[in-house]
């Protein structure tokens, strides 16, 4: 089976192979690709994989997992082991600061007066260092937070201001649509979106119906607007 057109994969196999399988990171929705070097995995095995930014944890939730893009088995992470004791116990002890450090960054953002809000943090679990996502309207100076914070739980502490898009798809969640936010799943560049777009709908403009999770116009807004701003008579005869 053909790869992508141009695609330097082309012609590889996208067969279903017992050395691919779906994992779960914490929350996610969509399960990420992760190779298994030959090991086999099943449905519900805790496992820790070689992450970007460090080990993480995940729970094998599909094996094993069609490949439908040849290059996607390029870009797959790799199973480093069966999560053992140590990693349980790292675990628990990740998600626990995770928790304690966000209600401690809340309370002293709130006593050092700045305009914050903290979505998420993001412990490591093993070795590494801690991020901290807020959004914010302006610029913060929260250098004498970030000291606190390392002081706190003796680890490097990196802050990263997101945009209210941003922290929705961080989050995820449920949409007015009844499905899994567009955002948070397979959505991966944001486009600007107008109050035009709803008006060539004619959809209400009330902004309790046309804006998402994150206050803003919703992204799905945009998905057939090409299609209303054709004229009348091309959308007529192309019906026909």
């Amino acid at each position: 089976m053909g790869g992508c057109s141009g695609c330097q994969y082309k012609g590889m196999s996208t067969a279903v192979e017992e050395t691919f399988v779906g994992v779960r990171f914490d929350e996610e929705t969509n399960l990420t690709l992760c190779a298994t070097g030959g090991v086999r995995f099943g449905y519900g095995d805790q496992v820790v994989v070689d992450g970007d930014d460090g080990a993480l944890f995940g729970r094998v939730e599909k094996s094993p997992m069609p490949v439908f893009k040849p290059c996607q088995k390029s870009s797959a992470l790799k199973i480093l082991r069966a999560a053992n004791e140590n990693d349980l116990e790292a675990r628990r002890r990740q998600k626990k600061n995770e928790f304690l450090a966000k209600r401690f960054c809340r309370e002293r953002a709130r006593d050092l007066r700045l305009e914050m809000k903290v979505s998420k943090v993001v412990f490591p679990l093993h070795r590494g260092q801690a991020l901290f996502y807020f959004t914010a309207d302006g610029r913060v100076d929260f250098r004498q937070l970030v000291r606190d914070l390392s002081d706190r739980f003796s680890i490097r502490v990196r802050m990263i201001q997101i945009g209210s898009r941003d922290e929705a798809a961080l989050l995820g969640g449920i949409g007015i649509c009844g499905r899994t936010l567009c955002c948070s799943t397979w959505l991966t560049e944001f486009q600007p979106i107008s109050i035009q777009m709803a008006k060539r709908q004619n959809l209400s403009l009330n902004p309790s119906k046309i804006s998402g999770q994150c206050g803003r116009l919703l992204c799905c807004l945009a998905y057939e607007d090409d299609q209303y701003q054709r004229p009348v008579e091309t959308r007529s005869s192309a019906a026909s």
